[in-house]
Order: C-alpha cells, then structure tokens, then sequence
C-alpha cells in the first residue's frame, strides 16, 4: 500500500468532509521531473460514501480554462496529482454520474493538500450535468475577521445549467459543508439561487486564525460545485487560561450495509454501497472556581492509525460535545484512536483520555422461510434468515410481522433480552409471549408479510465500539436502515 502524503499546518481543514483514497495522474509534461506536492483525493458518491471508480479528474489553473493536470480514479476512488504551489480547480466527470467542480483549492510549497471529492450520480443522466456557476461575494482570499463583530456578510448567486434549478446551498467556516448529521453547524439554503445579503458568526465555528470559507452547491441533478476562499479570524481573548481537558466517553464506528446519501437535512472506507463513519461523544471538564477563564472557546478532535502520531481532524464549539468522522481513511478492521483537547485562542488543554475503536465489516440478511408468496404455511411458523458473513462479537435479531387484512402488526422477539441473540431462525409464539391473545397462533387462511425490522452486530455486548447495521426499522443506531427482504405468505385454511 502506498504510503499517504504527509499532511500539514492547517490543510488539514480540508479533509474535515468525510470521504475515500489515492492513485496516480498524468505528470504536467516535458521530460521535468514533477513537483514534489500536489492534490492527494478521494471521490467518493456521497459524505461517507462509496469510492467512485473510473472517473476522470482535470485540474485547471484556477479561474482559467487551461488544463495542467488529469487523473482517473482507481477502484478506492483515490487519485493524486503532482503540482507545482498555487492555485487550482479541479472538474470530476463520469458517464452516469452528475458533474463535480471544486474552485480555489490551494497547493503550497512541497505539501499534498487532501481533498475529497463528492460525486453523485446524476438523478437523470440524460439531463446537463454540468456543475453550477457559483459567485460568492463579499469574502476573499485573506480577508480577515474579528471574530469581537460577530458576524462574517456573505451573498451566494448560483447559476445551474438550463433547464436545472438549484436545489440546495451550504456555507460554513473550517470545513466542508453538507449534510447536518455528518458535518454539524452549517448554513442551509433551500431551492435559491441567491442566498441575499447574509452572516456566518465564527464563534458558531470555534474559527480561529487561518481557516476556509466554504460553499457546496447541488442543482436538481444532483450536479455539485465547491469553492474554497482562504481567510483568518482573529479572537477578542487573550491572557492565561485554565484549561480542563474533557473526558472522551464514548467512540462507536457505525458500518452501513447500503449506502444513506446524507445529502441534505432529513462510509476501500465505506462498503461498496455502504457506509462507514465514527461517532465521538465527551464530557467537558471545568474548575469553575477559575470561571470564566477555563471555558473553552472550542474542541480540537484528533484521530490516530497508530495509537502514537496524533492528527487533528475537526474542530467545533465550546457549546458542542459530540463529532462524526466520516473520514475515507476509516476501514472495516482499521484500528483508529481519537482524542479531543479544550482550546482558547492559541492555548490548548492536554488531550482528553484515548479511546479506540475498530470498525466492523458490512453483512447481508435475506429471509428464507416462509419463502415469498408461500402457501398453506402453518399458523404457527418457524421464521428463517441467512447471513452473508458473522460479524462482531455477537448479532442480534428481531422479527417484524403484518396481517395485511387487519393492519395490525407483532413483533416476535425474545422476551426477556429483547433481541433474538446469534440465532438465524424462530418459532412463532415460541416464548409463550402471546399466550391468551388472538396471537397466540396466526389465523387461519390469512396472508401476512413479515421481515427482519433489526440486524445488527456488536464487537461488544456490554460496551460496543462498533456496530455493523444490516437493518435498523427501529432507528436504535441512527439512521434508520430497512430491511431488504419483506416477504408475504399465506397460512393454511
């Protein structure tokens, strides 16, 4: 495996968008030999989504049409193109697949810059798939504001491609806007093209000295265009502060079977189809007979493959105790370490606690009896699945049934522990739970659809630090995740 571009300074802002991987680009020319920095990207089909394979990736001199660089993704989504320092855009296109143009992205001295890219497919290919135009007024690069005024004016005017209509604009300082769940705080904007006259205040971003204004923009074609302005924010504090380092509670990796968009309000990284993100949750620590001066202004989270060589990865808000990394870097079996450290200006508490967590890979549920549209099935049926691999520790089951008549609905489970654990079949009314109702046994002649409403896998029973979700009706794991199979039979008359 090839070694990762070390990342730098404050680039690492650019890699707080979740997403995949590394490959090789056409050099600029000539018999030179190529710079020793460049772009180091990922395309990926949506925030903790699956690579995008095959796509073609032409870098421009940025604000120009000339072409310096090309590259294609390989089966991780991964590419990498060797520049010389400045400023590029980059277009990402593929057959089936909107457009994606991301504006403005910096390449300094011999450093990589890390870039994941977010490419969907197009909702109708035979529609324009050319990204939008997007202006953004009243922020350039190195502009700086004082963070004591509040508020950061920004106007965004979009364009889409005849006969498209823009569907969604993010903005945010720091970090990559888009879906709220994977990239917290940001600005929403719904079916505009021009956001008006607006403010972003830094201290909703814990933004401090060098930092990135962002915009993403999605037409109804699912066409997307980024860009990137570079600015700095100064902060109105300053002497000694007490910082408390917070207490690191809990880590969980979250592993998808079938990839979720995560696309607007409402995770080779991710699955093929699947995906795979981590959740960081901690407690804030404060001596509050040093009040106010060891509140935080924010939190630095920091994640490491190797338990040693910390990198940070995110930052949010002194009012904030939680963060999703939707990282390209997270693997199925990856050990990753996180820590999280208070912060004020330039001065840093020590690091939180460490805790590891090691994602879990992807499974397939599919029901086998009763088989679809089966007939003269008994009214008291045993219910069957299969799984395409075991994960984890252990897996856990719980069944769903539907009388198609009635409406009415049952589940069966185990009664005590709630789940059915590391079995694959069950007996209708095995456990006795309805004994004296008019479910004791189906009825008679009857069609019932049933499927499994949860299927997922711990690595832990008591403490879990990964799950791998195959099915999740219940939202127990957040996002609901629905089953693949529903199947209907009828009993015996």
């Amino acid at each position: 495996m090839r070694k990762t571009p070390n990342r730098k300074g404050y680039w690492g802002l650019l890699g707080l968008l979740p997403l995949l991987f590394l490959l090789t680009a056409c050099p600029r020319g000539g018999g030179a030999p190529p710079p020793p920095g460049g772009i180091n990207g990922w395309v990926v089909s949506a925030n903790a989504g699956a690579p995008v394979e095959g796509a073609t990736v032409t870098v421009y001199e940025a604000g120009t049409s000339t072409a310096v660089a090309t590259a294609t993704t390989a089966a991780d989504g991964s590419f990498t193109v060797n520049l010389a320092p400045g400023a590029y855009d980059l277009v990402v296109n593929k057959a089936g697949m909107a457009g994606s143009k991301v504006m403005n992205v910096r390449v300094v001295g011999d450093d990589w810059t890390p870039l994941p890219v977010i490419q969907r497919k197009a909702f109708n290919p035979s529609w324009p798939t050319d990204p939008p135009e997007v202006t953004l007024e009243k922020v350039a690069d190195g502009n700086t504001y004082d963070a004591r005024h509040g508020y950061i004016p920004y106007r965004v005017r979009v364009q889409p491609a005849a006969p498209l209509d823009t569907f969604l604009i993010y903005t945010a300082l720091g970090k990559t806007p888009g879906s709220g769940f994977l990239t917290g705080q940001r600005a929403l904007f719904v079916s505009v093209n021009d956001t008006g006259d607006q403010f972003l205040d830094p201290l909703d971003y814990a933004a401090a000295g060098p930092t990135t204004f962002q915009v993403v923009v999605y037409d109804t074609n699912g066409n997307r265009t980024q860009l990137i302005r570079y600015v700095s924010v100064t902060i109105p504090f300053d002497g000694n502060y007490d910082l408390v380092a917070p207490q690191l509670t809990r880590v969980r990796a979250v592993t998808l079977n079938r990839g979720l968009d995560f696309y607007s309000v409402a995770p080779q990284a991710a699955p093929p189809g699947g995906n795979l993100y981590a959740e960081l949750i901690w407690r804030p620590k404060t001596d509050f007979s040093h009040v106010p001066n060891d509140l935080p202004y924010g939190y630095h989270i920091y994640r490491s493959f190797d338990g040693e060589n910390f990198e940070r990865i995110g930052t949010v808000d002194g009012g904030t105790n939680s963060y999703v990394d939707a990282s390209p870097e997270l693997a199925p079996g990856k050990k990753t370490y996180y820590r999280v450290t208070a912060f004020v200006g330039t001065q840093e508490s020590d690091p939180s606690n460490v805790l590891v967590t090691t994602p879990l890979e992807a499974f397939e549920v599919h029901l086998t009896a009763p088989a679809d549209d089966a007939q003269n099935v008994s009214v008291t049926p045993t219910f069957e699945w299969e799984v395409s691999q075991r994960v984890g520790a252990h897996q856990y089951y719980a069944g769903a049934i539907w009388d198609t008549l009635t409406g009415e609905n049952a589940f069966f489970t185990n009664a005590a522990q709630l789940m059915l654990v590391d079995r694959t079949s069950w007996t209708w009314n095995e456990d006795g739970a309805y004994n004296g109702t008019p479910l004791e046994t189906l009825q008679r002649g009857r069609s019932y659809e049933w499927h499994l409403i949860e299927a997922y896998a711990l690595d832990d029973p008591v403490h879990p630090t990964a799950v791998s979700v195959a099915a999740d009706g219940l939202g127990l794991w957040f996002p609901w995740v629905p089953s693949a199979d529903h199947f209907t039979f009828t009993t015996a008359p």
